[in-house]
């Protein structure tokens, strides 16, 4: 490296050394991953899709309504412009409340920031009536470069939107078996199964794992996505933990740890507890969120 580059980049390490993070920042980056509330700040991921978003409101159904959020450059004639001191982010930022939409859960990624003054209910007129300072984007003068902005904000949004992971579940595993003359106790031994979960599985009771659908795939002649799209429905309170932010990690880590997306990595997951809470003893009022905390404890690398 010559003394000029090594020069340069002596300055830029000087420079990021000085720079300082808001305390507020710092405390929500590091803290524990929640579930989302209205005021939140997040960064949602998806795929190849990054956006913040300002969540306003929680649906009833893993779902929530939010605003994208940008760092003021442009603006549209809905966009409300918040001065620095609104957010944790310590940043002027703009929210393009004409985009307000409807996304699941499972694009959130983590929280950066929060309002630093939240309405009861969270809307446009309330929030600029909440923090003094506010500005609304009426009266900037269009650009294309805005109209632009606003058009990549949108097919993020409707990337986002569109997220899903959770297969409804065909419910066709007993009559996938019969149709290749697969019997229980063939089952048992392909799979080191007891007889009795052997059974389950061939009478499409319980789901195949990823790992039993990829060690069937090559005798049935069947990818082994084939196999796990006709197990039976997920139960809705498995789809809804792992839809938590809080899982995310979890999940990356389990999908990095197969060498696979993060959707297979939520799809082994999910099939992993159900199967798990299958072969429990204790089925009488199961804890859902503890029986994940044990599958992810049981398969994650330590």
């Amino acid at each position: 490296m010559s003394s000029v580059h090594t020069t340069a980049y002596q300055r830029l390490v000087a420079a990021a050394a000085g720079l300082k993070v808001p305390d507020a920042v710092h405390r929500v980056a590091t803290a524990p991953p929640q579930d989302p509330r209205p005021g939140q700040i997040w960064r949602a991921a998806w795929e190849d899709t990054i956006q913040l978003l300002l969540i306003t409101t929680i649906g009833d159904d893993d779902t929530v309504r939010a605003v994208p959020t940008s760092f003021e450059r442009y603006v549209d004639s809905d966009t409300l412009l918040l001065p620095a001191q609104a957010t944790t982010l310590e940043q002027p930022l703009a929210l393009w409340w004409g985009l307000e939409t409807t996304l699941p859960w499972c694009v959130l990624d983590r929280q950066v920031g929060e309002l630093t003054n939240r309405p009861d209910i969270l809307t446009s007129r309330t929030l600029a009536d909440a923090i003094a300072g506010t500005k609304r984007g009426s009266g900037a003068l269009p650009s294309a470069a805005a109209d632009e902005y606003r058009a990549v904000l949108a097919d993020r949004l409707e990337a986002l939107a569109s997220a899903q992971w959770a297969p409804q579940g065909a419910g066709g595993l007993s009559q996938l078996f019969r149709a290749h003359a697969i019997t229980a106790p063939q089952l048992a031994a392909a799979l080191n199964l007891l007889p009795p979960q052997a059974l389950a599985v061939w009478r499409g009771q319980q789901a195949l794992t990823a790992d039993q659908a990829a060690a069937l795939a090559e005798r049935l002649g069947q990818p082994a996505g084939y196999l796990l799209a006709a197990n039976p429905a997920l139960p809705p309170v498995v789809v809804h933990e792992l839809n938590r932010p809080l899982r995310r990690t979890q999940i990356k880590k389990l999908a990095a740890q197969y060498d696979e997306t993060e959707r297979d990595g939520r799809l082994r997951a999910a099939y992993g507890i159900f199967t798990l809470a299958a072969r429990d003893d204790d089925r009488a009022q199961p804890n859902w969120t503890a029986r994940t905390d044990r599958y992810f404890e049981l398969i994650l690398d330590k």
